[in-house]
């Protein structure tokens, strides 16, 4: 039997088991994150701009420097995830802390966006 005739048994011999390939779901998990890099990020600039053209220079500063720093980590978690599962396979797949934290860091980005447009 050929080497590419026992991988592909073996890939059969997984699917009869209920086991699936992984696809391309480590990729569009990287993409999600990084997704939501971005909106953090273009959200942080909107309420940076916001501040600044009401006159609240500070608040503007305070939020562009929080949401950028968000958008790093956030963007970070997501390479971190897509390396991790790619090398050794072992790094959990749900993770509800990190979707916890970014739960939390999106309702707050909400509530400064709403005060500033209150402020404005």
């Amino acid at each position: 039997m050929s080497a590419r005739g026992s991988q592909r048994s073996a890939a059969e011999r997984g699917a009869e088991a209920g086991h699936k390939p992984p696809g391309l779901a480590r990729d569009r998990t990287a993409l999600a994150w990084t997704r939501s890099a971005l909106n953090m990020a273009g959200s942080g600039v909107l309420i940076a701009r916001a501040a600044f053209t009401a006159n609240l220079d500070a608040l503007g500063v305070a939020s562009a420097i929080a949401m950028a720093i968000m958008a790093l980590l956030i963007w970070s978690h997501g390479q971190t995830i897509y390396r991790q599962r790619g090398v050794a396979g072992t790094f959990p797949y749900h993770q509800p802390g990190a979707l916890r934290l970014l739960t939390v860091a999106t309702v707050l980005t909400a509530m400064v966006a709403i005060l500033v447009t209150v402020a404005i």
